[in-house]
């Protein structure tokens, strides 16, 4: 028989923004603990919806396992009867001791336990780790003490191990674990008992809730995405609404409202904005993507007419209210909102929002740019994103084009927050890759000038984001961002234009941008681009100074991560580090012609020959090939040749030829 635990934890809503990481937060910290605790099972699974998470373990066996726990003794430096007295009070011998931190310590093997007697303290180790973006605490009237954190409050916890009941009091919020559970809230709120989770899963859906959360989104596609068809239309796909009312409802209901004629005259990100934010709406386009007048609602009972009417009501205010900003927004020029900017803080060290846009002024250097800049943050000052702040750069764009900017211009407004991240996607023109540029680097310098950096998980000021965001730019974009400067031009240029602002910066800020951007990069290349650290450690620190090309170093990375797969490479590897070894820095940067050399050593004679037949390969596998058999080589004159000669003409010829070697293995292999 299959022994499984299943573990629902049933709350009060917890916000959809939290529910796809805590799928896999749950799932692995809840494996974490339980092998901590010695047990064996085959796998942990999660569940999660507005309501309840739930754990399901497979195969989990009635008692623990052989496990080891350490235990802290005295210091290193306490006195021989104290060691003495914690390792005969634990059983222990004196080569057992592990000296860590200044401290002594000994695995302690554990005891076998039954796992019906360890699954409360399981469930309460789970409930105090589980990590929350925000948890909260609630009163225990009858233990007149507060819970433990936790996202919303705790209402039940079912516990179930092989088909049986677990009757336990979970102390840490006040609740006795049970074998039932409770269906939708509102179309089934009785208990409901169950055995085990397919029992758990079939009843469930019977009472209104589906529980797998993939499944549950595609059900809401699907539904949306068919009642569109049926009126020759299209659903706007908005993959993070669709997450959103995902973990909103239980059972989605899903119906087609209707838009009246009187707001389809407003630009349509206004029009997708106001429905999607404000009211979870999905946006539905004709086959030529022109906005319809129709519109796709999701919610967690069934949708009765008079609910139908009211939702239209809200959004009708809703656009009303968009209308009349739009309406008011366009009397007013750009230039006229940008002149608001001073009554707009950036930073409270920092200055004004004015005062960002003239320190990128200092950087830009053509009229679409300076154009660009000086309008780019005016829509700060709107009504429109006011209301809506998920608009800002697309509200100055339409703003721009209605008051007949040049193209490039407002393309550059509406670009200039691209990418917003990771995944977004780059501007598509130059002007705006160049405006994004001046913008996220002169509030990374800003705010690193005046000491503002990450602490571990913490950045409030979204600095990681920015960085990523200039190196995606820089590496990613297929504009030449930097133009005819390098980066600390730019960097410099910013510093003077705070200086000037009366904003004084550290003395090591340019310094501090270079290393915190090129940290930033090592992540990105390793951890998003997936190449090998050693690869990027190495074409890194191929550059002399911190002012490098970020594509190129990218490049020679990815080339560098792909020669490492490949056999051979720890051979040349090895070679090229006992060749700088033996041959020190300056001496391997000296200029060498060695074709008119007669080395007398045979080893240094077919070394240079083997190395001038590399100018006539072209095909990189098989040159790689030849660098391989070149290293062999290497290695074996340098055990066989003294290559620091006594003789100050031989060995200066044995130096140079290992030079060459050096620069062949570095501009076609890419270490260092």
């Amino acid at each position: 028989m299959q022994k499984e635990l299943l573990l629902e934890i049933l709350s009060e809503e917890i916000p959809s923004r939290f529910q796809k990481n805590a799928l896999v937060n749950s799932s692995s910290l809840f494996t974490k603990i339980l092998n901590e605790y010695g047990t064996n099972f085959a796998s942990v699974t999660s569940h999660i919806s507005s309501r309840r998470l739930v754990l399901v373990v497979k195969y989990l066996s009635k008692k623990t396992g052989n496990v080891f726990k350490e235990k802290r003794g005295p210091r290193v430096t306490a006195p021989e009867r104290a060691i003495t007295g914690f390792l005969s009070a634990n059983g222990k011998e004196a080569s057992d001791l592990i000296e860590r931190n200044g401290h002594y310590y000994l695995n302690i093997a554990m005891r076998s336990e039954s796992i019906t007697e360890l699954i409360p303290q399981i469930i309460e180790d789970f409930i105090l780790k589980m990590p929350w973006p925000k948890s909260m605490r609630w009163y225990l009237e009858d233990q007149r003490m507060l819970s433990a954190f936790w996202v919303r409050p705790i209402r039940s916890i079912l516990c179930i191990y092989d088909e049986s009941p677990i009757d336990a009091f979970i102390e840490s919020v006040g609740i006795n674990t049970c074998d039932y559970t409770y269906g939708h809230r509102f179309l089934s709120p009785e208990p409901i008992r169950v055995s085990d989770f397919d029992d758990y899963a079939i009843k469930l859906k019977q009472n209104h809730v589906i529980l797998d959360y993939r499944k549950k989104t595609s059900a809401i596609n699907d539904e949306l995405v068919q009642q569109a068809m049926v009126m020759g239309l299209y659903v706007s796909y908005d993959g993070e609404l669709l997450e959103e009312v995902t973990g909103l409802v239980e059972h989605p209901f899903v119906r087609v409202g209707v838009i009246d004629g009187e707001f389809m005259k407003l630009p349509a990100a206004v029009l997708s904005t106001a429905m999607r934010v404000h009211q979870k709406y999905f946006t539905m386009t004709y086959p030529d993507l022109i906005l319809a007048p129709y519109y796709g609602v999701v919610t967690n009972v069934p949708i009765t007419d008079d609910m139908f009417r009211g939702m239209n009501r809200v959004l009708r205010a809703r656009l009303s209210d968009a209308k009349f900003f739009y309406k008011e927004d366009t009397d007013v020029t750009l230039e006229a909102f940008a002149q608001r900017l001073s009554n707009i803080v950036f930073q409270e060290n920092l200055g004004t929002m004015a005062q960002k846009v003239d320190r990128m002024m200092s950087v830009a250097n053509s009229k679409d740019e300076h154009r660009a800049v000086a309008l780019c943050k005016a829509d700060l000052s709107t009504q429109m994103v006011s209301e809506f702040p998920e608009l800002q750069g697309a509200i100055g764009e339409i703003y721009a084009r209605v008051q007949d900017e040049s193209e490039n211009v407002a393309r550059a407004i509406g670009e200039h927050y691209k990418p917003a991240g990771a995944s977004d996607v780059l501007p598509d023109s130059f002007t705006g890759a160049r405006i994004s540029f001046f913008d996220k680097l002169d509030t990374l310098v800003g705010l690193l000038g005046i000491g503002i950096t990450p602490s571990g998980s913490k950045d409030p000021f979204a600095l990681r984001r920015s960085a990523l965001c200039i190196i995606r730019l820089l590496c990613d974009s297929e504009y030449d961002v930097l133009g005819e400067d390098n980066l600390s031009w730019y960097i410099t240029t910013l510093i003077n234009a705070f200086s000037e602002q009366g904003v004084a910066l550290s003395t090591d800020t340019l310094e501090s941008v270079h290393r915190f951007l090129t940290g930033r990069l090592k992540v990105y290349m390793t951890d998003k681009l997936l190449i090998a650290q050693e690869a990027v450690e190495s074409s890194i620190s191929s550059f002399d100074s911190f002012d490098f090309n970020y594509k190129n170093a990218m490049i020679k990375a990815k080339k560098i991560s792909s020669m490492i797969k490949r056999p051979g490479f720890n051979t040349i590897k090895e070679a090229l580090k006992r060749v700088l070894g033996i041959i020190g820095k300056e001496e391997g940067r000296q200029d060498f012609d060695e074709s008119d050399v007669s080395f007398i050593s045979t080893y240094m004679d077919n070394l240079r020959n083997h190395i001038n037949i590399c100018k006539e390969i072209n095909e990189e596998a098989e040159l790689f090939e030849k660098i391989v058999w070149i290293s062999e080589l290497v290695l074996e004159a340098c055990d066989c040749v003294l290559i620091h000669d006594i003789d100050p003409e031989l060995k200066s010829q044995n130096l140079g030829l290992l030079n060459k070697f050096v620069k062949l293995v570095k501009s076609n292999i890419g270490i260092e």
